[in-house]
């Protein structure tokens, strides 16, 4: 099995480099997809698809980071060589840090999501009953490895990506250029503000963290793992600049899940409801996501404790995710944890400059390394 060891690209095939760029993809996109043009708009207003696109710079440079790290230690996951930059006491600091902040935004993006479907979908259906069938679903898919997690979403990668060109293409003939006129009307340090309030829409990334010692063609990680980041930036840019110069800032930031009502806009012959096709491969994005999280919060948690079979710890951590997903009782408690997902999220990607700095110092990992073991 492939989370029998470290060494586990020997045991299997391994990654192809579409299933690489494929899973990071769909560990990003996800639950935000639905709301990412509110919240530029609010955070940035006509300059929200700017914002959102230099927030996407930043994820691809700390991609970037997180991928030369790892390659240092190939065959090693972020928990194991954390240990060895840090030492083992900080190390296991770092994987803790790493375990309670999976957890947090798997609880949070599992809130959203049963809130969104009450909302779009299922009005008479209790949050708890939504909440534990995808936790259900996704408990399926973690216990099969890696392997189940990538396959589902080489599946799910390029259907989901159609649909989204589609409600971006079929709108592009409503957009007002003439809103864009007054871009940049208040200089360029709003909009990186602005930029770093919506970095939450490309957590997941993470993930890359901890796949490198199961991927195959080892040499075209960093190609296809920003591949896989840039994917999202596209997406999230093009639906804002779509949304924002269809409604304007103003509507765009009243509306709830502008997504979704962009998609309601589009009419096919052959489809009545394009809103509902998108909305059924938006469930699909979120539910890859959670996977990756669950799949990082139950490893990082089981290498922490020097352990090799991560499967028990799922149904250890899946009650502790459904409790921490009820406890927000009002928006403002979860826009509150949703704040705090944004900080730590951003605290750990950049944790892997100060993590590549000191390996390099302290002469970790490296070719050297890498033909030792």
């Amino acid at each position: 099995m492939w989370n029998e060891g470290i060494h586990v690209q020997n045991q299997q095939k391994g990654l192809s480099n579409f299933q690489v760029s494929a899973l990071v993809t769909l560990s990003a996109v996800g639950m935000i997809i639905i709301s990412i043009p509110r919240i530029a708009a609010e955070q940035a207003g006509i300059d929200g698809a700017l914002a959102v696109f230099l927030a996407g710079i930043l994820s691809i440079i700390l991609a970037g980071v997180i991928i030369t790290l790892s390659k240092r230690f190939p065959t090693k996951t972020v928990i194991e060589y954390s240990q060895e930059i840090l030492g083992k006491l900080f190390g296991k600091v770092y994987g803790i840090i790493l375990v309670l902040y999976s957890i947090t935004v798997l609880s949070y993006i599992l809130r959203g999501f049963a809130d969104a479907l009450k909302v779009l979908l299922l009005p008479r259906t209790p949050l708890e009953i939504t909440m534990i069938c995808m936790l259900l679903v996704i408990l399926y898919c973690v216990h099969g490895g890696i392997s189940t997690i990538v396959r589902t979403c080489e599946i799910f990668l390029l259907p989901l990506l159609l649909v989204i060109v589609l409600t971006i293409f079929f709108n592009l003939s409503e957009v007002q250029l003439f809103r864009y006129r007054s871009s940049l009307s208040n200089g360029i340090t709003p909009v990186f503000k602005a930029a770093f309030g919506v970095t939450t829409a490309y957590l997941g990334y993470e993930i890359l963290f901890f796949i490198l010692p199961f991927i195959q063609d080892k040499e075209k990680f960093m190609i296809f793992g920003i591949r896989g980041t840039v994917l999202p930036v596209l997406i999230y840019s093009g639906l804002v600049f779509v949304m924002i110069g269809v409604l304007g800032p103003t509507t765009t930031s009243e509306l709830v899940y502008p997504a979704i009502h962009l998609a309601r806009q589009i009419g096919i012959e052959f489809i009545e409801r394009f809103d509902i096709l998108f909305i059924i491969f938006w469930i699909l994005a979120v539910f890859t996501t959670l996977t990756s999280y669950l799949y990082m919060a139950s490893f990082s948690l089981t290498r922490v404790l020097g352990m090799r079979n991560y499967k028990p710890f799922i149904l250890i951590l899946l009650p502790l995710c459904y409790v921490a997903s009820i406890l927000p009782q009002n928006i403002s408690e979860i826009n509150m944890i949703g704040k705090i997902v944004n900080y730590v999220g951003f605290f750990v990607a950049l944790s892997s400059i100060p993590l590549l700095i000191i390996a390099v110092i302290r002469k970790k990992g490296g070719k050297a390394n890498a033909e030792k073991e």
